[in-house]
């Protein structure tokens, strides 16, 4: 709300609001950005996920983070732009959780198929500690710049997540399969191996007499003047 260049907090000589979030209103307004960003962010979810399994997932990721990075850009520059519309922050947070719901469906399927069953909810929960790591790194930047110039708190973030974008763009390998490793999954291959082991007809089982009448029939014979 407030951004403040003075480490005195009884004095508003250097203290200047932002419009329009300098009103009485400015925690109502900032609940609007935030359902916006929730909402879109929701409605992406759904498309998003069904768009990620019909198309190149290392494309469709990077793509995702370098909008992300724009996004979050483009929502600081507005602080240099010296814009005061509450239409043009409520259309990029949208955006942002549009784009930014890209995310989760493409790092699912890649990391599903680097890892087995057997492991999968372990390093699924080992990931998604990501979210509160990234809340924190998030809020410790964002205050870095907030009392100097708060555009910073988000192109900073911005640059950084597109950054992420191009290393994942010519190092990610979606798939095992990519780099020649063929992934067994350990309950498909214990199956396997109890339908081997345990044959319905071992073939050791001695034949009824019916079974070896009907097998020398067909077995040919060796041919004879007799």
């Amino acid at each position: 709300h407030k951004n403040c260049n003075t480490t005195d907090h009884n004095s508003t000589a250097n203290c200047s609001s932002w419009k329009p979030f300098d009103g009485g209103n400015y925690e109502s307004l900032f609940g609007d950005l935030d359902t916006a960003f929730l909402f879109a962010y929701a409605g992406g979810m759904f498309f998003s996920g069904h768009i990620a399994e019909r198309s190149n997932l290392r494309y469709f990721l990077v793509l995702g983070m370098l909008s992300s990075g724009l996004m979050t850009a483009l929502f600081g520059l507005g602080y240099y732009w010296n814009i005061h519309t509450m239409a043009f922050f409520v259309i990029v947070q949208a955006v942002a959780g549009v784009v930014q719901a890209t995310g989760w469906p493409a790092v699912v399927t890649c990391v599903g198929s680097w890892f087995g069953k057997g492991r999968r909810g372990f390093i699924m929960g080992l990931w998604n500690s990501h979210t509160s790591v990234g809340n924190i790194l998030g809020s410790l930047i964002a205050a870095a710049f907030v009392s100097e110039a708060w555009g910073l708190s988000f192109i900073v973030p911005g640059i950084i997540i597109a950054s992420i974008g191009v290393i994942a763009f010519f190092f990610l390998v979606t798939d095992p399969k990519e780099v020649g490793i063929v992934m067994e999954d350990s309950s498909e291959k214990d199956r396997t191996y109890s339908v081997q082991e345990e044959p319905l007809v071992p073939d050791s089982a001695p034949l009824l007499a019916d079974e070896r009448k009907v097998q020398s029939a067909a077995q040919p014979k060796a041919i004879s003047f007799w």
